[in-house]
């Protein structure tokens, strides 16, 4: 099974769409540790993101001042699309996600706490909620893993990958249709069906960790470029990201 058909869908890349890596790119044997390390380093980048915007903007919040919590959600969008910047430009060089993978991590932290904080101020505990549910979801899915209990084969890559594209044509034609003034009302959260939407979208999420894992896998013994464990975290920090938002986005529906 190629490593190009593992992982987060976004960095999933066809030769011709990715650059070459420059000849003379530096190898080493891969294991578990490197990536490990990576791993820490950009959650800390992540958490110290977060910090920072819980910092400026969390003590007018808690007082309800609605004009903070609607500059903070822009400021999170400036960080999402960042970060969304970073991640095409690495699925297109790979090389330097030593590089764009901190400067992610950075931007995914401004963009959770962003929205975190927009919605905290609606629903009050939200943003605690989301985080313990991530990293509850975050550790079962590794369990699962780790036992065996769900075994990555071609046919999950293809289920997995089904749902993640259907989710994004969804979006796709419901902003064609703003054009003939036709609103698709559960995929922005309105009643029970946004919730099951919501719901869906953080278990495609959640499933398309096992394909992070799976790629964190299959490269431990290889031979590979220095920049894949940054590249391999990258991927992992991009889902970690996905999935909060999901949750995040999820709760505020079931608790409108």
């Amino acid at each position: 099974m190629s490593l190009n058909s593992l992982g987060c869908p976004l960095l999933v890349f066809k030769k011709p769409i990715a650059k070459p890596i420059p000849l003379g790119t530096a190898e080493r044997i891969m294991d578990r540790r490197h990536v490990i390390q990576v791993a820490v380093i950009l959650f800390t980048l992540t958490l110290l993101s977060v910090a920072g915007m819980v910092t400026i903007f969390y003590s007018a919040i808690a007082l309800g001042d609605h004009a903070t919590a609607e500059l903070a959600r822009n400021i999170g969008f400036g960080g999402g699309v960042l970060g969304l910047s970073l991640a095409f430009l690495t699925m297109l060089y790979r090389q330097y996600a030593h590089l764009t993978a901190p400067l992610y991590a950075l931007a995914g932290g401004i963009f959770m706490t962003g929205i975190a904080l927009h919605f905290e101020i609606r629903f009050p505990g939200i943003a605690l909620q989301s985080i313990f549910l991530t990293l509850a979801v975050f550790c079962i899915m590794l369990l699962l893993y780790a036992t065996g209990t769900i075994a990555v084969t071609r046919k999950l890559i293809i289920v997995i990958y089904a749902a993640t594209a259907s989710i994004a044509l969804a979006y796709l034609f419901s902003f064609l249709l703003i054009f003939l003034d036709f609103h698709i009302s559960f995929l922005h959260g309105a009643g029970t069906g946004g919730t099951i939407w919501f719901g869906f979208i953080a278990v495609t999420a959640a499933i398309n960790m096992v394909l992070d894992f799976e790629r964190i896998n299959q490269i431990e013994g290889r031979k590979q470029p220095v920049f894949m464990p940054w590249y391999v975290g990258l991927g992992l920090m991009i889902t970690m990201v996905w999935l909060y938002v999901s949750i995040l986005r999820m709760l505020a529906t079931v608790r409108r």
